[in-house]
This record gives C-alpha cells, sequence and structure tokens, in this order.
C-alpha cells in the first residue's frame, strides 16, 4: 500500500536532521520527499502494509517537530507511481 503525508514542520532544521539519518524498519520504503523551500512543509510517499506501520515510525521520528496527516493512495486513480 501506498502512503502519502502531508507534513506542517515547526522546526525544519530538527525535523530534517532526523529524516536524513531514519533507519525504517523492515517492511517500510520512502519514495519521495517533497519539501518546499524553506523546510517548513513537504509531502512523501512510503509505501508499507498499512498507514498505521508508516504514522508509527513517522511520529516515534519527527512526531515532535511535525504535525503529520496520513492517507491511503487509490492506486486505481493515481499517476506516477513506483512500479
Amino acid at each position: 500500500m501506498y502512503v502519502v503525508i502531508e507534513h506542517s514542520i515547526s522546526n525544519p532544521k530538527e525535523f530534517w536532521e532526523i529524516a536524513q539519518a531514519i533507519k525504517l524498519p523492515a517492511g517500510l520504503k520512502i519514495h519521495s520527499t517533497l519539501p518546499n523551500s524553506d523546510g517548513s512543509k513537504a509531502v512523501c510517499l512510503w509505501e508499507g502494509k498499512e498507514v498505521k506501520d508508516v504514522k508509527n515510525a513517522v511520529e516515534g521520528a519527527v512526531g515532535k517537530f511535525s504535525k503529520n496527516e496520513y492517507f491511503s493512495v487509490e492506486t486505481k486513480n493515481a499517476l506516477g507511481l513506483p512500479k
């Protein structure tokens, strides 16, 4: 399953330092990270078994530096997903 996260980042310096060094649990993969120019917002595309698995990993790593909104991707209507 693909999961999109919309991040509103309160502390870009800390968030991006942690995000660059994160060790992903087995079964999770991050495909894209698309930040704005000042690092205060980003959209990321992840792949995992369930939304909760992605959420647990992200919140545990950067949750104190951002508010995060998660949703699963409806692949039938999606464009440009990884193959």
